[in-house]
């Protein structure tokens, strides 16, 4: 049986082994870019919409910049194509900065700046994904 030391250091030698050398592009704003993520106009009620209607998902991904737990989810967890091309294939993913500036309409009408809605829904770590499924 192993015990719990043993399976940390097995789990940290599986990760460290499953590292593929990938570097992820980093943007002006200094955050970690896919060339998958979205590009829109940042009212999530309408990007919601267009996602169901495509029969997609939406994911809103927060990061921010200097985040090594960002930087690994892109090297490593993107870098896996079982995960990547699962994403690509089910959800339209929206990168939002958690001390960013930029104006997004919330589901609800709200007008407010990425960081205030980061506040507003409970942002207070990254990445921090949440995850919105349209009716079928």
């Amino acid at each position: 049986m192993l015990t719990r030391r043993q399976f940390t250091f097995a789990g940290a030698a599986a990760f460290g082994a499953a590292r593929t050398g990938f570097a992820a592009e980093v943007g002006d704003d200094g955050l970690h870019k896919q060339p998958w993520f979205l590009d829109t106009f940042l009212e999530l009620g309408d990007d919601l919409a267009a996602a169901a209607d495509n029969g997609r998902h939406l994911m809103i991904l927060y990061e921010q910049n200097g985040c090594p737990y960002c930087r690994e989810l892109h090297e490593v967890n993107f870098a896996r194509s079982e995960l990547s091309d699962y994403i690509k294939a089910h959800y339209d993913v929206i990168q939002l900065d958690m001390f960013g500036a930029r104006e997004v309409l919330d589901f609800d009408g709200q007008a407010l700046e990425e960081r205030d809605l980061a506040a507003k829904w409970g942002v207070n770590f990254t990445p921090h994904g949440r995850f919105l499924m349209h009716n079928s």
